[in-house]
């Protein structure tokens, strides 16, 4: 089986642009309702995922013992991409094995898709996965 019957296409999907200034990254996360987002670049290679913690720890700093958090007028100068984890929620190509996909899930909310370019085309949720297998002869319903 291929991925695309899991793919919830790019369209439909919030993603954030690694470029963007981190207040308007983080407005467009707490905007869009979720708790993390995929991050690609302006062609459209995927970059990471970037969850509401990297905000959180791009914009503290420590002074000593003291922790502090960056004025919102220097969040306006700071970029996306500088608060990403790179290692972050691996992409897979469209043809990864359906099994290889459930274990990707089982530690990831959903899975960045791309293509054989590296382009992000779209996202396979858990529960979409989830679903396909509690409704599948073998596992769930009949």
């Amino acid at each position: 089986m291929n991925l695309a019957f899991f793919l919830k296409p790019k369209s439909e999907v919030l993603y954030l642009y690694d470029d963007m200034s981190l207040a308007e990254a983080l407005e467009a996360l707490r905007s869009g309702g979720y708790s993390s987002v995929p991050v690609i670049s302006r062609e459209g290679l995927y970059v990471s995922t970037v969850s509401e913690g990297d905000f959180l720890w791009s914009l503290a700093q420590t002074d000593g013992a003291h922790l502090r958090l960056t004025p919102a007028r220097a969040a306006e100068k700071l970029r996306l991409r500088d608060a990403l984890r790179r290692d972050r929620n691996p992409p897979c190509p469209i043809d990864l094995a359906v099994e290889s996909l459930l274990l990707r899930t089982t530690e990831q909310n959903f899975v960045p898709v791309v293509d054989d370019r590296g382009v992000f085309i779209g996202i396979v949720t858990r529960r979409a996965v989830l679903s396909y297998f509690l409704n599948h002869p073998a596992f769930g319903k009949n």
